[in-house]
């Protein structure tokens, strides 16, 4: 039976788990490749085809290629690594919980039957952990994971990034400062990256993810969507910067990697919503929902048909977007938090408040304190607000949104 090809190439062992939903990879450095491809025969599987499969499609074929593996082999930590892998990298591009929770499981397997030198699957579990929000697990995880191979850089840069999402910043800059970053490992790189960006350092920030993309550009073996991501990270930061050409830019550049990226086609919807343009909002927007549901973009397309002036298709997206966040993981999906603050009814402004209180008990980053800060601020809690708000702005990171936010709590504490 031979080897499948493509996707297992650059994925086994690998996920990613950037950012708020959302934004996170981990992928296998190619010196790595051959201890973890199993040995296998050369006669072929399948026979060509004069169409060459999509990357979907070939991912696929993984999957079904190490499905049966598994079956045949219980004690092959590889084997569920391998699987793990591929699992995780088709939910991030589908939404499928049933993928993550098979991923979880296989990744649990995986650690199970080998501890020692597989630290590579305690990443891949630590990502899924943190797709659900399970935010301690990944990082009792991580910790386990570093034990076992100390210093290595990505598991530093690992324990880092869910330091971020926890708010414990002191531990996730001693994490980011050990790091060994030698300009090389892309992805660790962009985690790094994220770290400069939360603590006000964003010109080191944009400097590291233009290398990453260079980097990442240079490799032939990458997935589309992988090479994508690094484009759409970059677009990310600079639309929080408020700087939309330059946004735009590194979307439309991401786009011509991967021309049916969710992620992109959504950052370009925000983009145009941020410059006025609302008919190219709702356009890219539905390009992008009609791939892949995401609550942030159907909000991104109510509030362009808002402003066009169609009350009911603004009033049809919002209840889509109320329906799709209620089934993400985590205590509130933020943007739709954000979104119910700014444009829902006093019922839904007192729900946010009770859900994001809740969601600070264990995560206190300074995006949690922001949408803590501004529902109090909509219940009508304006020192409270200003208090949280002071917390949200801790770290200097440069976004429009917390500065905006800032600005109204400061001109509200002032009046009162």
């Amino acid at each position: 039976m031979s080897h499948p090809r493509g996707y297992l190439s650059s994925i086994v062992g690998a996920s990613v788990a950037f950012g708020a939903l959302v934004a996170v990879a981990l992928v296998m450095k190619s010196r790595e490749l051959p201890t973890l491809a199993p040995t296998l025969s050369r006669e072929p599987l399948v026979t060509f085809s004069a169409t060459p499969l999509s990357e979907a499609a070939i991912r696929d074929r993984d999957i079904t290629f190490y499905i049966q593996r598994v079956k045949e082999d219980s004690t092959s930590a590889i084997d569920r690594l391998a699987l793990a892998g591929l699992l995780y990298a088709r939910a991030r591009i589908t939404g499928s919980t049933s993928d993550l929770e098979q991923s979880e499981m296989l990744a649990r397997e995986s650690v199970g039957i080998r501890e020692a030198r597989n630290g590579q699957a305690y990443e891949v579990l630590a990502s899924t952990l943190m797709a659900r929000h399970a935010f301690r697990e990944a990082h009792a995880v991580a910790v386990t994971a570093d034990s076992l191979e100390p210093d290595t850089p990505s598991h530093l840069a690992l324990l880092g990034e869910i330091e971020l999402e926890l708010g414990d910043y002191d531990a996730a800059a001693a994490h980011f400062r050990a790091v060994h970053y030698d300009g090389t490992q892309f992805t660790i790189g962009a985690r790094v990256a994220r770290w400069y960006e939360v603590t006000g350092h964003v010109d080191i920030a944009r400097e590291m993810l233009r290398r990453a993309i260079v980097s990442a550009d240079r490799r032939d073996d990458l997935p589309r969507e992988q090479a994508a991501w690094f484009h759409y990270r970059l677009g990310e930061l600079e639309l929080r910067m408020g700087r939309v050409a330059a946004a735009e830019s590194s979307f439309v550049h991401g786009l011509r990697k991967n021309p049916e990226d969710v992620r992109i086609l959504g950052g370009l919807a925000r983009a145009a919503l941020a410059r006025g343009d609302w008919r190219h909002a709702a356009d890219f927007g539905e390009q992008a929902i009609s791939i892949q549901l995401d609550p942030a973009t159907l909000g991104t397309i109510s509030r362009a048909y808002a402003a066009l002036g169609d009350t009911a298709q603004a009033a049809r997206y919002a209840d889509a977007m109320s329906r799709s966040a209620l089934t993400q993981p985590g205590a509130i999906h933020r943007a739709w938090g954000q979104f119910l603050l700014d444009h829902g009814t006093p019922s839904d402004r007192a729900d946010v408040l009770r859900r994001a209180r809740r969601e600070l008990r264990d995560r206190h980053d300074v995006y949690g304190h922001d949408l803590l800060a501004w529902a109090l601020y909509r219940n009508g809690y304006v020192e409270e607000a200003a208090a949280e708000m002071k917390l949200a702005l801790s770290q200097h990171t440069e976004d429009t949104m917390l500065a905006e936010h800032g600005r109204i709590l400061a001109a509200a504490v002032a009046t009162q």
